[in-house]
């Protein structure tokens, strides 16, 4: 019975050897498929932000080129919502999202990892139509809002409406996206809206004032989003992610260094974001601030508060745990291969 039994572990590791070999041999996928929510409302086929820097540069394209992968991006017009869709689907590997529609779609059963820091602590703004007699957030009660729903200026939007003492149920929200309401706040279709800097340009031509942002309260009602990759693309090809992390941080590191500023601006022109309205929503930070990857306690504070507000407010049923969400293994050995540890402190 000894001998039999010792038979039997011989051959289970030789399957076990076996199949880890086979594993490891596995052929590399055909393509990477990239998809961003960061569009700047616009639609235009370009990202901002760290994703858009690394898209710009063409990081990954060189990476992968040696291997023959193709490198697929997708930069959805539709925003989180629409790239939640299309991981359920099966149709994306990595995702650059924000907080609310990342955690709603792990929330519904999305296997994600969150791998690494996508947007550190980006800047809302409320504007009104020129002629309105609305002069406070508390006297947007009652008034038509658009807001893009699903995404993170919903999240934004109903935190600075708690601060001032209302709900989004006190006011009528429309859901639009940032092309949609800049057109809305022209034609006086809305009273109000939430939306990026590209609100500047509609103030600079008298269309609009702006009456708060994310800017009047803590820093955490700034929005934050994260790098996901799937469970499924992980377990397959750790290799390739740990290579995609590394090119990326590499896009956040040439993202921060204040030497390329002209250049991040015009990376981020493609997009749709004005040069001026970039630099006007940043002004006071570095670049270095905002293009953090890493998963710092302000991220992981955010997401926390994220992922209680929306289960106390109904916009989830299920919670999300944060500690298995978060899998910090690749960004800590991308800042560990590129001697970058600590420099985002």
């Amino acid at each position: 019975m000894k001998r039999l039994f010792t038979k039997i572990v011989a051959v289970a590791s030789l399957i076990g050897i076996g199949a880890h070999t086979a594993q490891a041999a596995a052929p590399a996928p055909k393509v990477i498929r990239v998809g961003s929510a960061y569009s700047g409302g616009f639609g235009k086929p370009y990202g901002w932000g760290t994703p858009g820097v690394l898209q710009g540069l063409g990081l990954l394209e060189e990476e992968f080129k040696k291997d023959g992968i193709e490198v697929q991006w997708n930069i959805f017009k539709g925003a989180g919502p629409a790239v939640n869709e299309s991981l359920a689907n099966n149709t994306l590997d990595f995702a650059f999202i924000g907080d609310l529609p990342a955690i709603v779609g792990k929330a519904g059963g999305l296997k994600t990892k969150f791998i690494a820091n996508s947007i550190n602590g980006s800047d809302y703004y409320v504007a009104v139509t020129a002629g309105s007699p609305i002069r406070s957030i508390k006297d947007l009660k009652g008034k038509k809002v658009g807001v893009f729903k699903g995404t993170a200026l919903q999240l934004a939007f109903a935190r600075i409406l708690a601060a001032n003492g209302l709900k989004e149920s006190d006011v009528k929200i429309y859901n639009l996206s940032g092309a949609d309401l800049n057109a809305a706040l022209k034609t006086g279709d809305v009273d109000a809206g939430i939306s990026t800097n590209s609100l500047f340009t509609l103030r600079n031509q008298g269309i609009v004032r702006i009456i708060g942002s994310t800017k009047d309260y803590s820093k955490d009602f700034r929005v934050y989003g994260g790098v996901f990759v799937t469970e499924k693309f992980a377990n397959a090809y750790p290799d390739i992610t740990k290579r995609f992390v590394k090119r990326y941080v590499e896009a956040a590191k040439w993202g921060s260094e204040e030497s390329n500023r002209r250049a991040v601006v015009n990376i981020f022109a493609k997009a749709g974001i004005a040069p001026g309205d970039f630099n006007e929503d940043i002004q006071g930070r570095l670049l270095k601030d905002i293009s953090d990857p890493t998963i710092n306690p302000a991220l992981v504070n955010h997401f926390a508060g994220a992922i209680d507000y929306t289960k106390k407010n109904g916009l989830i049923r299920q919670t999300v745990d944060l500690n298995t969400w978060i899998d910090r293994s690749y960004i800590n050995a991308a800042l560990k291969d590129l001697k970058l540890e600590g420099y985002w402190k």
